[in-house]
């Protein structure tokens, strides 16, 4: 038995070559390739284990045109959603909005934005933000409730989940109006 790093147990289970094993991480079952040298010193990252917010993983994605930006996207969604931290720059969602299963994997997140409505003017920098009320309730992150909107659309329209409803700041939540 071996451990990562990150203090994860994982056990080799075959020899590929004089260099290269196929190893299984014990408690997420992931299976990959690993050099001796970075199963030595420890450097074997666990692609399907938790390391954003304790929620979002990578998984094994392909490296795309736009990756990158799409990591920022999907780690700042992550953040909003399960960061309990508040700060200036925080827009928190804690406790309120959650990510769909499917898109805690960044692998995931990545295959389906390509499906979602206004993807290529997000894809060419036209300002254009990720979108979970117009299409949903509000409350989920996931293929079926989001798409891509203006800034000013995203900031104007007023969520699903807050029609009829004000905002109580001892509660720091939306009640009804006419209560």
């Amino acid at each position: 038995m071996y451990t990562n790093n990150a203090g994860l147990q994982f056990y080799i289970l075959k020899r590929e070559t004089s260099k290269q094993c196929v190893i299984k991480f014990v408690k997420s079952g992931s299976v990959r390739m690993a050099s001796i040298d970075n199963i030595n010193m420890g450097k074997v990252k666990d692609l399907y284990a938790p390391s954003r917010y304790n929620v979002g993983y990578d998984g094994d994605f392909k490296k795309t045109p736009y990756w990158k930006k799409a990591k920022d996207l999907w780690s700042n969604m992550l953040k909003r959603c399960y960061c309990n931290k508040k700060s200036a720059n925080n827009k928190a969602y804690y406790g309120k909005v959650i990510v769909s299963a499917r898109w805690k994997c960044f692998a995931n997140f990545l295959n389906d934005l390509p499906t979602l409505e206004g993807f290529k003017d997000w894809e060419q920098n036209k300002g254009m933000e990720l979108d979970k009320d117009i299409k949903g309730d509000g409350t989920v992150y996931d293929v079926l409730t989001c798409k891509f909107v203006s800034k000013y659309l995203n900031r104007h329209v007023q969520p699903n989940y807050r029609i009829g409803k004000k905002f109580c700041k001892e509660t720091r939540s939306w009640i009804n109006a006419h209560d």
